[in-house]
């Protein structure tokens, strides 16, 4: 049987020590994970005051993903191989193959089986994170805060 909750003083690369909620993905305070980019129009277009503009650029404030997935991949390549059968979906009407599946596995050698096939998808669930600033969208959660995911077909 699987053990739910999540580990705490998980090693990873370089021996580094992870004590977050979601093991692997180091949680930022998410006014530190948001960056500024100018991003070059190159056709014209109507700025805010009915200008019109050409070949101008345009700033976005985005989130920035601060983990690289391959390194994760590395570092949990010797986990014991997870037996995603206890993660079933089988409520009618669904399209989740398997759901409710803890971070802690997000890196497990059997899900990167999977995605590697380019047959599935990931989407991250979970709630907002308030002591990390995040307050997520009623649609998605990102893999840095989320606590569990589920794998559909794509």
């Amino acid at each position: 049987m699987i053990d739910n909750d999540i580990k705490e003083n998980e090693m990873i690369e370089n021996n580094e020590i992870i004590t977050t909620d979601t093991e692997g993905i180091y949680m930022r305070d998410y006014q530190d994970t948001l960056v500024t980019r100018e991003i070059p129009n190159n056709y014209g277009y109507y700025n805010d005051a009915g200008e019109y503009v050409e070949n101008g650029t345009f700033t976005i404030t985005h989130y920035r993903y601060a983990h690289n997935p391959m390194e994760l991949y590395r570092a949990n390549e010797n986990q014991p191989r997870l037996n995603l059968e206890n993660y079933n979906n089988t409520t009618p009407g669904e399209v989740a193959l398997y759901k409710g599946i803890p971070m802690r596995f997000r890196f497990n050698p059997v899900i990167r089986e999977m995605m590697m096939t380019g047959n599935y998808r990931i989407r991250y669930r979970g709630g907002s994170k308030p002591q990390y600033g995040y307050r997520r969208s009623q649609y998605n959660t990102i893999a840095e805060y989320a606590d569990t995911f589920a794998i559909y077909p794509k």
